[in-house]
């Protein structure tokens, strides 16, 4: 082998190794955001649940507790309004908008 042959394998090599790094980081920042995705989701769901039970505990305490028909009504019609006014907004979008971080897209 002569040294030019060598210079371009070690070129193509050079190449390969940049390629790898590259798709490497790719796949590090990619995951990266997975990661912080699902923790977000996990986050979310753990208030879901949270407020849930709490609603739940506050109309059974009203309906077994409290034998008042209009405390029972407002027990059970408010966090149904909450909820409802919920949903209406998040049917409500119109437009998926893309945020940036740092400048970069």
């Amino acid at each position: 082998m002569n040294t030019q042959v060598v210079m371009v394998l070690g070129g193509l090599a050079l190449v390969g190794v940049f390629a790898v790094w590259r798709s490497g980081r790719k796949s590090a920042v990619k995951a990266q955001k997975g990661v912080r995705e699902i923790t977000r989701m996990t986050g979310n769901t753990i208030r879901l649940v949270m407020a849930t039970a709490i609603i739940t505990f506050v109309q059974w305490l009203v309906i077994v507790k409290i034998q008042n028909t209009t405390a029972t009504w407002i027990a059970l019609v408010v966090p149904a309004l909450l909820a409802a006014a919920t949903i209406v907004r998040l049917m409500a979008i119109t437009e998926i908008v893309h945020t940036t971080r740092g400048g970069r897209r």
